[in-house]
């Protein structure tokens, strides 16, 4: 079975480690659309359009279940997708807001403008007090920083600077890019930090079953100058035991 991957970059990496270390391994496609990157400063109708094309790029290839490793594509585009492309299961990512809620209701968010302007997110709120800092630069940041991070680590710490001493419970990490910073969001505001990648795995797991078979990753990217910044931060994000081609 060949599952599909796809990200505006390299934060899907994160979810794709997920996936292999609670699936085993298998066989992948990681659709990397560095052409349109950041997807957090496009309007909701763009991402749709762009998850369609990735969608459609996939199911080419042969992908039959296929993982929206982005908040932001999965807010704006998953329903669509789902009603158009009847052959193929679509795996979304969402903010943990209730994982989060394990640690209390007052909750600070990490997540594109984007994603928190969609209904779908609001539907996660019941229950907590919400918290969202401007993080409309960081993806691009991280995309561009990687992998000394040192531009979007400055640019982190000045998003958390007012926030470092509120009475929070959790941080939610609601873009799969911002999983490469979780340690400092953790050290910054020492609280417990959750995203959705874990719920992505298990489900991944539970409708495609375990792998025994190694790991094979294809990379594409939409923009072949991005190509070779893509396959390093693949190396260096699911390790040296999967195999890239």
């Amino acid at each position: 079975m060949l599952i599909g991957v796809t990200d505006s970059g390299i934060g899907g990496l994160t979810t794709l480690k997920e996936m292999l270390r609670v699936r085993g391994g298998g066989d992948y496609i990681y659709l990397a659309d560095t052409a349109s990157c950041p997807y957090g400063n496009k309007s909701a109708a763009q991402i749709a359009d762009l998850a369609r094309q990735n969608a459609l790029a996939l199911q080419r290839e042969g992908a039959q279940t296929v993982v929206l490793a982005c908040n932001t594509a999965t807010a704006c585009a998953i329903d669509l997708l789902r009603a158009e492309f009847a052959k193929i299961t679509f795996i979304g990512t969402e903010p943990s807001i209730n994982t989060a809620k394990i640690y209390g209701s007052r909750l600070l968010v990490l997540a594109t403008p984007l994603t928190l302007a969609q209904p779908r997110f609001a539907r996660l709120l019941q229950g907590v007090e919400c918290t969202a800092p401007d993080c409309r630069r960081l993806a691009a940041e991280i995309e561009q920083s990687y992998p000394s991070l040192l531009a979007a680590r400055k640019l982190l710490r000045k998003i958390l600077a007012p926030y470092a001493h509120a009475p929070f419970d959790a941080a939610v990490l609601g873009c799969t890019h911002y999983c490469l910073l979780a340690k400092d969001v953790r050290k910054t505001l020492t609280l417990p930090v959750t995203d959705g990648n874990g719920g992505v795995a298990r489900r991944v797991r539970k409708l495609c079953g375990a792998c025994s078979s190694p790991a094979r990753v294809r990379l594409v990217t939409t923009s072949f100058a991005n190509y070779r910044a893509v396959r390093a931060a693949a190396k260096d994000i699911l390790g040296e035991n999967v195999l890239l081609y």
